[in-house]
């Protein structure tokens, strides 16, 4: 047993049947007096918002320990001893957890350490006794909203807007020198294999579109150049290492590098040597990017995340041409990251983010403001 991973003691009665009730409880934003495991006192200043599968399951929370705000993620286990058998002590990803919250403090220590050296403090959480009275739960500024009469779809669809420049300034980038059906390409491979998949998308995105339509040179049809695409795209993305994440059958490397195959011979069919798809032409919807093996939720996060950006970063388009295709873009269902913020502006039945742009706008607002210890000063708070 090495000497930073204290030994388990006898199993205790768990307060919380499972691990989601517990961070359902911790990310209501826990009230009333809370006590660390060290003994010093703290408060929920803001819970942080839920993690995507990749790392921490809260981002960006602060809580305020004997008067110190401290601010950083959140990790939840039903054990103390979760931290080390889901090797989060060895895990960079974990280094900016600022605060352990578990169930059962199986381990019997005060503190949960990271192989970087940080001592993270422990917090037990249990459920308020039945019958006792509680105060509510964390609930933000934004949540009040529309009651104040902020227009919630229209700001969420101005940093949307926002978002779109920032994405075609990225595409402007890397249009430098390069041909701009490559930079579509490179971005669509990025879009295709996502963040859990993130290495297996550069090597994807390196390989070059040229070179790809240069396989089928002389094979002759679409079926041939798709069977050459797609077999260099495995042989180059077969050794890259994927993200640490749960990453949902349909979005499994083999299954996303046979989509941006697809693509390819879809936007550049037989004969094509390059240059911008011809398919793609201004006021195109989220169909242009839909192909064998790709559902329409991908279809438009192709769309958000590599057409648009780069038709309007390259030139193609006009910025009114790329605004329009982006406003009429639907939305391709709500990030399992942003179901709180969801919630506080108004549920699914106020749909705050109907569409694919006021999400992205959604997307901005999280990562602007509330990871950011900003809560409050956001456009979407009256003080903001």
């Amino acid at each position: 047993m090495s000497a930073s991973r204290p030994a388990r003691r006898a199993a205790a009665p768990l307060a919380f049947e499972a691990e989601a009730e517990l961070a359902a409880a911790w990310g209501a934003g826990p009230s009333g007096p809370l006590r660390l495991a060290d003994g010093r006192a703290v408060r929920v200043v803001f819970p942080g918002v839920s993690g995507d599968g990749t790392g921490p399951d809260f981002r960006g929370a602060i809580v305020d320990i004997e008067g110190d705000l401290v601010r950083g993620d959140i990790e939840v286990h039903l054990r103390h001893s979760g931290w080390f058998a889901h090797g989060h002590d060895r895990d960079a990803a974990y280094r900016g957890v600022a605060l352990h919250v578990v169930a059962v403090n199986d381990l019997g220590v005060t503190a949960t350490v990271h192989a970087s050296g940080r001592r993270i403090p422990v917090l037990v959480l249990t459920p308020p006794p039945l019958g006792a009275d509680t105060l509510p739960g964390f609930v933000p500024p934004c949540a009040f909203a529309r009651a104040a009469g902020i227009d919630v779809a229209g700001r969420l669809a101005a940093m949307g807007r926002r978002r779109l420049r920032m994405k075609a300034n990225r595409a402007a980038l890397l249009a430098a020198g390069r041909d701009r059906g490559e930079v579509l390409f490179s971005l669509t491979a990025e879009a295709l294999f996502g963040p859990a998949n993130r290495a297996a998308g550069r090597a994807a995105a390196q390989a070059g579109l040229a070179r790809l339509l240069e396989l089928g040179e002389g094979q002759g049809g679409r079926a041939m150049l798709r069977a050459a695409v797609a077999g260099e795209l495995r042989r180059l993305t077969a050794g890259a290492s994927l993200g640490g994440g749960r990453v949902r059958p349909a979005a499994a490397p083999g299954r996303r590098v046979d989509a941006l195959a697809a693509l390819v011979v879809r936007w550049w069919p037989p004969g094509c040597r390059g240059g911008w798809p011809a398919a793609l032409a201004p006021g195109v919807g989220w169909q242009a990017a839909a192909a064998e093996g790709l559902g329409r939720a991908a279809a438009i996060e192709v769309m958000v995340n590599a057409v648009v950006p780069a038709a309007l970063g390259t030139g193609v388009w006009t910025e009114a041409e790329a605004m329009a295709v982006w406003a009429a873009l639907p939305s391709p269902g709500t990030y399992g990251r942003l179901g709180p913020l969801e919630r506080w502006l108004g549920g699914s039945a106020g749909r705050p983010f109907g569409s694919a742009a006021r999400l992205q706008g959604g997307l901005l607002l999280q990562a602007d403001y509330c990871v950011k210890g900003a809560c409050g000063r956001c456009p979407l708070s009256e003080l903001g």
